[in-house]
């Protein structure tokens, strides 16, 4: 009898370790997802910040080139109209999901209008010989270059997240937990060449 209760006794505290064991487990993966996660998320934060200096930039550049080109309308329309696009999509993702195709297809257009800009300057040698002009061109390839760093920054963490999220026994946390994969932050190679003028 005794020999039975001490049988029991010793199941019981194998049992309680074991799920002590497990629920130690499901923790630390838990743990672990939520803080890949936020390193998404604050990655992302990089990107979307690079990106807002880039288009915060762009109308002090289309002034400068204003005053010497007064008949380039259309350029300067469409700069008008991919900024406020990308402001309305960055001002939105805060704290909602991350929309990288929409706003790798803003970043391309807008570096797309950036580029006619330039190519506008070209036409003008006193403009291309602004001071003021050749530092906010300076700045807009120094916003591109940061942009370009901080989106590999983002997709190592999307990655890196990912990967966490296929192995096991992560994946079983993650279904428990609702995580799902992240996307990249794809462009095409030509998105982010150098704007530069040829001088």
């Amino acid at each position: 009898m005794e020999q039975g209760k001490g049988l029991k006794g010793y199941l019981l505290i194998v049992l309680a370790v074991l799920l002590l064991g497990m629920i130690g487990w499901f923790l630390l993966s838990y743990n672990a997802l939520v803080a890949k996660e936020e390193q998404v998320k604050t990655a992302w934060s990089q990107v979307e910040s690079n990106i807002q200096r880039k288009v915060d930039l762009l109308p002090n550049l289309v002034k400068v080139v204003k005053r010497y080109t007064a008949h380039e309308k259309e350029v300067y329309a469409q700069i008008a109209a991919l900024r406020s696009q990308a402001g309305k999509l960055l001002g939105q993702s805060h704290g909602a999901a991350i929309e990288t195709e929409r706003l790798a297809a803003i970043q391309k257009q807008l570096n797309a209008a950036t580029a006619k800009l330039f190519a506008v300057a070209e036409n003008y040698p006193q403009l291309r010989s602004s001071e003021q002009f050749l530092q906010l061109q300076s700045q807009i390839e120094g916003a591109e270059n940061r942009i370009n760093i901080t989106r590999m920054q983002f997709n190592e963490a999307v990655g890196s997240f990912n990967a966490y999220l296929r192995h096991i026994p992560a994946n079983i946390v993650a279904s428990l937990g609702g995580f799902t994969p992240k996307a990249y932050f794809k462009v095409e190679e030509t998105a982010h060449k150098k704007l530069t003028l040829e001088l």
